[in-house]
C-alpha cells in the first residue's frame, strides 16, 4: 500500500537545497528587473520548480509516485502568492514560495516523527514542546525572508506623487511646522550644535520649540537656555520633576505650541539636519490622507572604526528593508526623530501615551487604527550619534525591545483577524505588519528556551539517557542542520545586499545581533509581565575606566551563559552520535553569540571616536575634571 509519508523527509531536503539556490539569486544577483510578462514568470516558477523538486524525490526514494506528490504539492502552493507575480522577480517568487515550504515540510516531519517514535510519555511531552517553540522561531523566520524578498526581489514599487508639485491657493503647500526638540542631561555643546542645524533650514513658516526634561545640572541646562534666548525662532522650556519621561515632555510642548502649526517635527539632540528637510518633507502633509511622515535614522561616524562601521550597517538594516516593505502596504511606523507628524491628529489621538517608552512607534499604530496613512521617505534627512559604547547600545536597545513588547500587549486585540471597524480600520496587511515587528523581538527568548531543551539533551547524553536526539534519523538531523545553516546564511548575505559591505563587514553586523540576545530576551521576558518600563536614555559620552575587565563586568550574564554553552557541548561531545554532534554544534553557535558580547564592548572602547563627536567629547571631559562633585542622571 502506497505510503504518502514516506516523501515528506526528503522533500524537507531537497526544497531547502532550491531554497538555497533561489534566496542566494535574490540576495546575490543583479539589481531587480522585469523581463518577462507575469503571467509568464507565474508560470515558468510553478511548472519549474515543481520539476526540480520533484525529480530528485522520485530519484532518492525511488518511487516517481513520491516525486509527483511532492511536485504537485510545490506546484499548488504558489497559487496563494499569485498576486505578488506582478512586482517581485521570477527568483523572488520562487524564493518565497519555498521559503513557506520548507518551513511548513520542516515543522511537519519533525510533528510526525515526534508522534510516531515512541518516545514514552514524558519525552513526548518536552518534543511537543521543543516543536511550539521551532513553531514561534518559524513563523518570526518567516516574517524576516518576507521582508527581506519583498524589498530584494520587487521591480515595481507603488507610484506616488511629488508633493512638491501640489498647489494650495495655487501657491506650493509650506505648512507652518513646530520642530520638538526634548532634552535630558545632555551635553550643552551638542545641543547648541542641533539647534543651530534647525535654524538654517531652508523653510520659513517654522519654530523650533526646545523642551529640557528634568535636567538637574544647571551647568547643562543654562548655556542651552542663554542660546535659545538669542534666537528669534526657537522657544526654550525647562521643566523638573515633571512626569511621563520623553512622551510627558513632548506633550507639554504641545500646550506650547504655535497655534499656527500644522505639522509637528520630533528632532533628537544629536541630530544634523539637513536644510532641505521640511522643504522636501513637509509638503506630504498637502496629502489630506497623510498623518505621519518618517524619514531613515542615520548616524555620523561610521568611518571612525569597524565597529562603528558595523554598528551603522545594523541601524540601517531596518529603514531599508523593513519600514521599506511596510511603506508598500501602508504599516511603517512613526520612528519619532526626523519624522512628521500631523497635529490635528496627533491631538485626535490623544497625543504622545506616556505608559509606553516608545511612544514613536506606539502613536503611528494609533494613528493608522484611525485610518491615516504614513509615508516612509528612502532618503535620511539628518545623522545622529551612535551610543558610544557596547553598554550604551544595550540600553538603547533594551528600551526598544521593551516598548515592542508593550504595543503588542497594549494593542494585541485590535492586531487579531477581524472586520475593520470605525474604531479600527487597519488592514490584515498593517495588523501582520506590527504583529510580525512585536514577535521579531520575543526570537532571542525563544532561543533561550531552545538553549534550555540542548541542555537538557546534552546531559541526557552525557548520561547515557534515551531521549529524543538520540533517535533522530540521519535526514532528519541534516534538515535540523541545514534550517539552522539556511538561516544564518540568509541574514548575513541580506546585510551585504542591503548595506553594499564587505562579507566580514556583513558577519561582523549578524555577531552584533547575537550578542545583544541576552539584552533583548530579559527586555522581552520583562515587558510580557510588566504594565510599564523605565525610560533608558542613551547617553552620547563616553566615560568610565575602559579595559578587559569592565568589559566582562558588563557583560557577565553573557560570559555565564556562553560559558554554559561550552560546558553542555563538551558533556554532548561524549556521546559519539550524529545526534550529539549536532547538540554540541547548535551550543557552541549559541555560545559564540552570547561570547561576542564583551569583545564588541572591547572593540567599542578602543574605536576612535567620530571626528564629529571627539572635540566634543574632550570639552565634556575637561569640565567633569573641574567638577568635584558629578551629579548622578536618571535612568
Amino acid at each position: 500500500m502506497y505510503d504518502p509519508w514516506g516523501a515528506l523527509t526528503p522533500a524537507v531536503l531537497v526544497v531547502l537545497v532550491w531554497l538555497v539556490v533561489a534566496m542566494g539569486l535574490v540576495v546575490l544577483g543583479p539589481e531587480p528587473r522585469a523581463r518577462l510578462r507575469p503571467a509568464v514568470r507565474l508560470a515558468i516558477a510553478v511548472g519549474g520548480t515543481a520539476g526540480v523538486v520533484a525529480v530528485p524525490v522520485a530519484w532518492w526514494t525511488d518511487d516517481p509516485r513520491h516525486g509527483v506528490l511532492v511536485g504537485a504539492v510545490v506546484a499548488w502552493s504558489f497559487l496563494p502568492w499569485g498576486w505578488v507575480r506582478r512586482d517581485w522577480t521570477l527568483a523572488g517568487t520562487v524564493a518565497w514560495v519555498l521559503s513557506v515550504d520548507a518551513t511548513v515540510l520542516y515543522l511537519a516531519a519533525v510533528l510526525r516523527w515526534t508522534l510516531t517514535a515512541d518516545l514514552g510519555p514524558w519525552t513526548t511531552a518536552a518534543s511537543l514542546a521543543l516543536w511550539c517553540v521551532e513553531v514561534f522561531v518559524a513563523l518570526i523566520g518567516l516574517a524576516c525572508a518576507w521582508e527581506l524578498v519583498d524589498v530584494t526581489a520587487r521591480h515595481r514599487w507603488r507610484p506616488t506623487r511629488d508633493p512638491r508639485q501640489l498647489r494650495r491657493d495655487g501657491r506650493p503647500v509650506r505648512p507652518f511646522v513646530s520642530i520638538h526638540v526634548p532634552t535630558h542631561q545632555e551635553p550643552p555643546e551638542m545641543v547648541i550644535e542641533t539647534l543651530q542645524r534647525l535654524v538654517d533650514l531652508d523653510y520659513d513658516d517654522y519654530e523650533v520649540l526646545l523642551v529640557d526634561n528634568n535636567t538637574t545640572d544647571p551647568a547643562l541646562w543654562r548655556p542651552v537656555q542663554s542660546w535659545c534666548d538669542r534666537q528669534d525662532r526657537v522657544t526654550f522650556v525647562h521643566l523638573e520633576n515633571w512626569p511621563g519621561y520623553k512622551s510627558g515632555a513632548l506633550n507639554h510642548a504641545l500646550t506650547r505650541t504655535d497655534d499656527r502649526a500644522e505639522v509637528i517635527g520630533v528632532v533628537d539632540a544629536d541630530y544634523l539636519v539637513d536644510p532641505d528637510f521640511l522643504t522636501d518633507c513637509a509638503p506630504w502633509f498637502g496629502f489630506s490622507d497623510v498623518s505621519f511622515v518618517q524619514t531613515p535614522q542615520d548616524y555620523r561616524g561610521s568611518g571612525a572604526s569597524s565597529y562603528f562601521r558595523r554598528l551603522h550597517h545594523s541601524y540601517a538594516y531596518f529603514f531599508s528593508v523593513s519600514q521599506r516593505s511596510r511603506n508598500e502596504r501602508n504599516g511603517a511606523i512613526f520612528g519619532g526623530t526626523m519624522g512628521l507628524v500631523r497635529r490635528s491628529e496627533l491631538e485626535a489621538a490623544g497625543g504622545w501615551d506616556e505608559w509606553c517608552i516608545t511612544e514613536d512607534a506606539e502613536l503611528s499604530l494609533r494613528l493608522l487604527r484611525r485610518g491615516g496613512r504614513g509615508v516612509h521617505l528612502d532618503r535620511a534627512y539628518g545623522q545622529g550619534v551612535m551610543p558610544l559604547t557596547f553598554e550604551s547600545l544595550k540600553r538603547q536597545r533594551y528600551r526598544w525591545c521593551f516598548g515592542g513588547v508593550q504595543i503588542l500587549r497594549m494593542h494585541g486585540r485590535s492586531l487579531l483577524p477581524g472586520p475593520r471597524s470605525a474604531t479600527n480600520r487597519l488592514t490584515p496587511a498593517q495588523r501582520w505588519a506590527y504583529v510580525s515587528g512585536g514577535l521579531q523581538w520575543l526570537g532571542d527568548l525563544a532561543a533561550l528556551a531552545f538553549l534550555g531543551f540542548l541542555s537538557i539533551a546534552a546531559v541526557d547524553l552525557a548520561t547515557g539517557g534515551d531521549l529524543l536526539v538520540r533517535r533522530l534519523s540521519g535526514v532528519l538531523l541534516a534538515a535540523v542542520v541545514a534550517v539552522v545553516a539556511i538561516g544564518s546564511l540568509r541574514a548575513i548575505a541580506s546585510v551585504r545586499r542591503v548595506g553594499r559591505t564587505s562579507w566580514r563587514d556583513s558577519v561582523g553586523v549578524f555577531g552584533l545581533w547575537l550578542a545583544l540576545g541576552i539584552t533583548v530576551a530579559r527586555a522581552s521576558a520583562r515587558a510580557a509581565v510588566a504594565r510599564e518600563g523605565v525610560f533608558l536614555r542613551t547617553p552620547k559620552v563616553r566615560a568610565g575606566t575602559f579595559g578587559v575587565a569592565r568589559a566582562l563586568r558588563h557583560n557577565t550574564l553573557e560570559c555565564i551563559v556562553a560559558g554554559w554553552c561550552v560546558v553542555m557541548a563538551a558533556l554532548a561531545s561524549t556521546h559519539a552520535s550524529g545526534g550529539a554532534a549536532l547538540v554540541a554544534g547548535l551550543l557552541l553557535l549559541q555560545g559564540a553569540g552570547h561570547a561576542a558580547a564583551p569583545f564588541n564592548s572591547i572593540a567599542a572602547q578602543r574605536s576612535h571616536l567620530p571626528p564629529s563627536v571627539a572635540p566634543r567629547h574632550r570639552s565634556i571631559a575637561r569640565r567633569r575634571r573641574l567638577v568635584p562633585v558629578v551629579r548622578g542622571e536618571r535612568p
